[in-house]
């Protein structure tokens, strides 16, 4: 099982996709109480000129909508997280961070950190999930891959822009927590399966690239099966969140107001989904694209 394919999902770093993709979408609530919910992905090239992602239906919605809810919002200036990455990233002294891999994977770890034009002693100081998430990060940057270019962060331009409220899941802190939280061993097995994956990025992509587009969340689950995640990983990168966002919607619904709320796709497929939970709590959940 190739463990980043869903991972990338989860942690906004992934995807490249095409022009009038159609991906899913669901509702939830009636009226003046609903919450629209989208499937997202998080990294996009630029798209070509007079084409777009958001379909006429999603952007119907989105224009309706009062407030656009998102896994986080983000500074408008990136250099803010900074110091809560590197507070949260660095460790309080350098351990080797080949030592942290297994022995056959040493050697393509000491590659790859060649090829990243940093000194191996900059990784020697970062948490083992902040080296991986840097090499997955460097996977996409090959792969002319851009996170500004994103769903989520045009969706919160475009409500910026239009003055609409925008509602934060979760803090890009607390999210950069949800790795912190893991322990050594599991963090070591995300470093591991980046090492393991690096080079391949491309054809995982295509992949989940035509999942999206379909708007097939039962072929990411079926192709991309997470049963090599730890279950503390599991749970701390899906099942935990996937529950918190349904309180969300529960609560939300309790109030007036249109929502379009834009999650990663990767939190829509499986028994323990985001609309598995909400339909399992009785609430009447539409697919309506």
């Amino acid at each position: 099982m190739n463990l980043l394919r869903r991972l990338f999902l989860a942690v906004a770093l992934l995807l490249a996709a095409p022009a009038f993709a159609v991906p899913a979408m669901w509702q939830v609530g009636e009226g003046d109480r609903m919450v629209t919910i989208y499937g997202t992905i998080h990294a996009l090239p630029t798209p070509e000129p007079g084409k777009d992602w958001l379909t006429p239906a999603a952007a119907a919605a989105f224009a309706k909508a009062d407030a656009l809810v998102v896994e986080a919002v983000f500074p408008e200036n990136p250099a803010t997280m900074q110091a809560s990455v590197m507070r949260l990233g660095l460790l309080p002294a350098p351990s080797p961070i080949l030592d942290r891999v297994p022995a056959d994977l040493r050697p393509k770890l000491a590659s790859l950190i060649q090829q990243s034009g940093l000194p191996a002693s900059v990784f020697d100081r970062m948490k083992s999930w902040f080296a991986a998430i840097t090499l997955v990060q460097m996977e996409l940057a090959r792969a002319g891959l851009d996170p500004s270019k994103g769903v989520d962060v045009s969706l919160v331009a475009k409500a910026r822009a239009a003055g609409r409220t925008l509602i934060g899941l979760e803090t890009p802190e607390g999210q950069l927590g949800l790795f912190d939280a893991l322990s050594e061993a599991d963090q070591r097995l995300l470093l591991a399966s980046a090492v393991v994956e690096a080079g391949d990025t491309a054809g995982q992509m295509q992949a989940l690239v035509a999942a999206w587009q379909a708007g097939d969340v039962e072929r990411i689950l079926k192709d991309f099966d997470d049963s090599s995640l730890s279950p503390s990983v599991y749970a701390a990168l899906f099942k935990r969140r996937n529950t918190a966002w349904a309180d969300w919607v529960e609560a939300r619904l309790k109030q007036p107001g249109r929502n379009f709320m834009a999650v990663g796709a990767a939190h829509m497929a499986g028994p323990d989904s985001l609309i598995a939970i909400l339909s399992a709590r009785g609430l009447k959940v539409r697919r309506v694209e």
